[in-house]
């Protein structure tokens, strides 16, 4: 079974997904008044990330699981850049990410997308067969 990647696609949506999770790091303190958005009160985090795996998913809905991986290392390169003091906890930052599942808002809102494209092309295809 051959797999058709394109990469060009690919490297669209990750770098999407990058430019998202540095967003929701940068709007963090103009927002919530707190320097990480996993600190912040009320739903911030979570709606800043589902909110970016749509965008990062738009330009190629099938690499959905690249907009996730895109935005993982954008809020990490962000802290990594911006915020000097958190460079010592980049590794325990990876860590408990995953763990806490800090990514499945934006996975979420990315699948949809890749979702909502499926039956967009379902829909025009019975539309053409009609």
């Amino acid at each position: 079974m051959k797999i058709n990647l394109d990469k060009r696609k690919i490297g669209w949506v990750l770098l999407a997904g990058i430019a998202c999770g540095a967003v929701v790091w940068a709007l963090s303190v103009p927002i919530t008044g707190r320097l990480e958005p996993f600190d912040s009160p009320g739903p911030y985090y979570i709606v800043a990330m589902l909110i970016s795996g749509i965008l990062a998913a738009l330009p190629a809905p099938r690499y959905w699981w690249a907009a996730v991986i895109g935005i993982f290392m954008g809020e990490r390169i962000y802290a990594f850049v911006m915020i000097p003091n958190t460079r010592g906890w980049l590794l325990f930052g990876i860590f408990m990410g995953v763990l806490t599942l800090t990514w499945v808002p934006s996975a979420i809102g990315a699948l949809t997308v890749y979702i909502i494209s499926i039956v967009n092309r379902w829909r025009a295809r019975r539309r053409q067969d009609d």
